[in-house]
């Protein structure tokens, strides 16, 4: 092997080279780097197996004798660390063992007899490097399918579109920004991906049937912004022909995800980024976009149903459901359940002086502020025309009055911007459904819906009461209801 060799482009393969002949080990190292293999050499078993634990490696050309450890030993420990890496055995001792039985008894690829020269390497490390391709590849498509999976609950777990929009485009964003896309897609415990500093994009979501609208973005993109409007000529017709062909387009300047489920768009990811995914990745990047459309819209069809479109938060209907439930949850629990009721002072007032619009924007900021206000826990919703009520799970009087004064505090503090400039006032009633004190083996099973039912008529009465009798001391307060009893089992 004592011959110059001609570095060739870079293969991207890595392989640990395992022998305790200097001269040897340096031959071969120089014509595997020839190929343009990264090459990373050991002397022994012990070496050979601290390298391949620091170190990502495709291919194990590993000497049959060696110091310490037979090769055959090395093979043995090698794969409790690591099932996937392959393994060519070589020796300089002809018909050693025989190559079928050895083949067939250690988990190992190939069996190179030294005699046979370089070009013999060669055919049984690039037959071994085929193999570690393979199964990296499906090594990989394991892992992204895995990731997907595990990333699934939480686009689907009932949140604000805002929200979600935001967490996918983070998602599509930190993927395509990774070497290798789904190898490196979630660090242990996390569960939302954020984009990285330098990208720049946005996910819009398709609303009036054709317009795109931007729901989160970085860099120069902002919500609210219309697609049409925000991007160069040449980038929205990039954007335009993926959505028309629905398939992810990766162009000189820029990544576009389409966001589509069958033959319905609902909006599309684009990134300033430059990437070109393998196939196996394109596939998984769309099985993913395909299961974060279907979230999207299931978001829309159920705030739909669920939210006051003005205010975002829960509408009246959902509230009664959900007020049932906690209920029912505070009987179980044995834990406190409180609401605070609240009423916009003088909604009247800004609608005359100021004009609906104002109104309306009134009630859209009581709505964001209670939303920010709150925890995930607690429910918010519209209780009448500008009436708001939160439901405080496992929550104490005295919490609920705190929770209450700071909700009248920032309301006063936010104001509105249109109208009379004047900031915005409310008052509140609270009111505390404690535990009870029920002996279980006394509780009637199974308890009739209506006695549920006429404790949530009572927890929100006392509540209502007491929003009454701030009304009634001028406004802009807060008084605190008496507590609600739990009723007779019978």
């Amino acid at each position: 092997m004592a011959r110059k060799y001609k570095v060739t482009q870079t293969s991207g393969y890595t392989i640990v080279l395992a022998d305790d002949d200097p001269d040897y080990l340096e031959a071969t190292r120089l014509l595997l780097e020839s190929e343009g293999h990264d090459v990373l050499c050991a002397t022994n078993g012990i070496e050979t197996l601290a390298l391949l634990r620091e170190r990502r490696a495709h291919l194990l050309l590993l000497d049959y004798f060696m110091p310490g450890m037979t090769g055959e030993e090395v093979v043995v420990k090698l794969r409790q660390q690591n099932p996937y890496i392959q393994i060519i055995l070589q020796t300089g001792y002809a018909n050693e063992r025989p190559p079928r039985e050895m083949l067939r008894r250690l988990d190992i690829q190939g069996y190179y007899d030294k005699s046979e020269g370089p070009d013999r390497l060669l055919l049984w490390t690039d037959a071994g490097l085929k193999a570690a391709s393979a199964i990296q590849r499906l090594y990989k498509s394991r892992q992204g399918l895995r990731y997907i999976l595990d990333v699934t609950p939480g686009m689907h777990k009932i949140q604000p579109v805002a929200d979600l929009a935001a967490g996918i485009f983070g998602q599509i964003a930190g993927l395509l920004r990774s070497a290798d896309v789904f190898l490196t897609a979630r660090p242990e415990g996390e569960t939302v991906r954020p984009p990285p500093s330098d990208a720049e994009g946005f996910i819009a979501i398709v609303q009036d049937e054709s317009d795109l609208v931007i729901w989160a973005g970085t860099g120069p993109f902002a919500a609210g912004e219309r697609v049409g409007t925000s991007l160069r000529p040449e980038d929205l017709a990039d954007v335009t022909g993926a959505l028309d062909r629905g398939e992810p387009s990766f162009t000189a300047t820029s990544s576009i995800i389409p966001l589509r489920v069958g033959e319905l768009t609902v909006g599309v990811i684009f990134l300033r980024l430059t990437v070109s995914p393998p196939p196996q990745d394109l596939e998984l990047l769309k099985i993913f976009a395909n299961q974060a459309t279907v979230s999207i819209q299931n978001m829309q069809l159920y705030e739909m149903a669920a939210l006051d479109p003005l205010t975002g938060v829960y509408a009246r209907r959902f509230f009664e459901r959900w007020m049932l439930r906690e209920v029912r949850a505070a009987f179980r629990s044995r834990q406190p359940l409180a609401v605070v009721l609240l009423d916009l002072d003088d909604l009247k007032g800004i609608n005359d002086s100021a004009g609906h619009l104002a109104g309306d924007q009134a009630l859209a900021t009581m709505g964001k502020l209670l939303r920010q206000l709150t925890r995930e826990s607690d429910i918010v919703a519209r209780y009448g025309g500008d009436e708001f009520v939160v439901i405080l799970p496992q929550t104490t009087e005295a919490e609920a009055e705190s929770v209450g004064a700071r909700i009248l505090s920032c309301l006063a503090d936010a104001g509105t911007s249109a109208g009379r400039g004047t900031s915005l006032r409310s008052s509140a009633g609270t009111s505390v459904l404690n535990a009870h004190d029920f002996v279980i083996a006394e509780i009637p099973h199974p308890l009739a819906p209506s006695y549920f039912q006429d404790v949530a008529r009572s927890l929100i009465g006392q509540a209502d009461t007491a929003l009454y009798e701030a009304k009634r001391q001028g406004r802009g307060r807060l008084c605190r209801g008496a507590p609600t009893i739990w009723g007779p089992l019978s």
